[in-house]
């Protein structure tokens, strides 16, 4: 339960699980194949650029509609074609881009996961942007993770059009029965160490039925790559060196955030066991997680009995969220680029991007809108953009990479490896596909 100005979030229901299963609220996908000159005019006199929009709101298609009437009647010799994608599998939609790629059949916008987009531009298959798009992230991007995810070797493909990251997510009445403040959460691991433990609730058999902090455990690959890659930064570490040719992790700063996690299991304050997750968290079986802006929305949605608190990530030697973005890009063999192009501006242009963001679940990726007093204002928001996020990996083989890391991880909340093992076959296995990657690049 919650106030402040955010409340678009209450309608619909759009999930974004940290790093990759972001279901954007900007997905573009072409219904037909472009290829070769520029300037390709239908049977009607107009320039096509075909959109397909998956996982629709009310609101996103409200927007849209908008949008594409807005466009066309700035440019009547452009025609915006709004289509939706069969599917809400963000997955399956990146299998179904490839597959265009292949077969010349793809978009002429493209968004996709910063890593994603690596690929593509690495592969010859991406425009680079124009100079007013490259004015645009330059001077507007809302932090570094927006800003440099638009890059790839120093050249611009694209633009953020969605971003996020993390903050402590704390159930207030819980911190009350505990004997906490609510108003003063955990600022550094001992403290939330502290503060798990006095939250958590065990049975006779000394196993948690609440958990005093929820650690993502199991699921989806980098989404548990990404919970753990917080600690790693705020423990002072990186991932990966900043050309994505080797991994970092193995160090101090690495086996501080597994042991965090180690002590976390050890001391049955979260059980692999625990059904937990947001939905533990609605339904009161966890007291504090960390997760993105979404889970706001979600518990306004399903839960908004909760009372609940939002707060920095406790810090370590820092302060720092591991983060994803999406990024809206253009097609290089499209026959309409500039207006590809052009689209894209006009939904960056604070005009429509300030409808955009009301629509909730991401935080504004634009400097100018996150200024706005909706977003300024908003206690809970307000925690969101003033936490410092990690920069975007778009190196080759950056996806990955992520995703063999996250399912180390599991294997260690499990039992299956132990810390040092965790470390040096993640390391081993994780430097030979950056090898054999390289390789191939030379």
């Amino acid at each position: 339960m919650r106030s402040g100005r955010w409340s678009p979030t209450r309608r619909g229901k759009l999930m974004f699980d940290g790093r990759w299963s972001m279901v954007a609220l900007l997905i573009l996908v072409a219904g037909c194949g472009r290829g070769g000159d520029a300037g390709h005019v239908a049977g009607d006199g107009r320039k096509p650029v075909s959109i397909m929009l998956m996982f629709l709101s009310t609101r996103q298609n409200d927007f849209y509609q908008w949008a594409e009437r807005t466009y066309e009647a700035q440019n009547p010799d452009v025609d915006i074609q709004v289509q939706v994608f069969p599917g809400s599998s963000l997955k399956d939609f990146e299998i179904k881009l490839r597959l265009m790629f292949a077969s010349r059949q793809a978009p002429d916008i493209i968004p996709v996961a910063e890593g994603l987009a690596a690929v593509f531009a690495r592969k010859g298959l991406l425009d680079p942007c124009p100079a007013s798009i490259i004015d645009m992230v330059e001077t507007n991007s809302v932090n570094e993770l927006v800003r440099n995810s638009a890059y790839v070797d120093g050249t611009c493909f694209g633009i953020a059009t969605d971003a996020v990251w993390q903050a402590l997510y704390y159930n207030k009445q819980m911190f009350r029965e505990a004997g906490l403040d609510p108003e003063r959460p955990p600022r550094d691991w001992d403290e939330l160490l502290d503060y798990a433990e006095r939250l958590t609730v065990r049975n006779d058999a000394g196993m948690p039925t609440r958990a005093g902090f929820f650690i993502r455990k199991t699921g989806f690959k980098p989404g548990i790559a990404g919970k753990w890659l917080t600690f790693l930064y705020s423990a002072g570490g990186r991932p990966f060196t900043e050309d994505g040719t080797r991994t970092l992790f193995n160090d101090e700063a690495g086996r501080a955030a597994l042991r965090f996690y180690e002590t976390i299991l050890d001391e049955r304050i979260d059980a692999v066991g625990l059904d937990g997750d947001e939905q533990g968290f609605g339904q009161g079986r966890v007291a504090m997680i960390m997760r993105e802006a979404y889970l706001v929305r979600w518990l306004d949605e399903h839960y908004p009995d909760v009372e609940f608190g939002i707060a920095p990530i406790p810090a370590n030697q820092a302060s720092i969220s591991d983060g994803a973005s999406y990024v809206a890009t253009v097609n290089a063999e499209s026959k309409n680029k500039a207006h590809a192009w052009g689209f894209i501006e006009f939904l960056m242009a604070d005009e429509a991007y300030t409808r955009k963001a009301a629509i909730g679940g991401v935080m504004p990726a634009t400097m100018s809108v996150a200024a706005l007093p909706e977003y300024r204002d908003d206690p809970i928001i307000k925690v969101f953009l003033e936490q410092e996020v990690a920069p975007a990996n778009t190196f080759e083989g950056a996806d990955r990479a992520i995703d063999m890391l996250g399912a180390y991880i599991e294997r260690f909340c499990y039992g299956r490896l132990t810390l040092d093992e965790t470390l040096e076959r993640a390391e081993r296995d994780i430097n030979a596909l950056l090898e054999r990657l390289n390789g191939k690049r030379d």
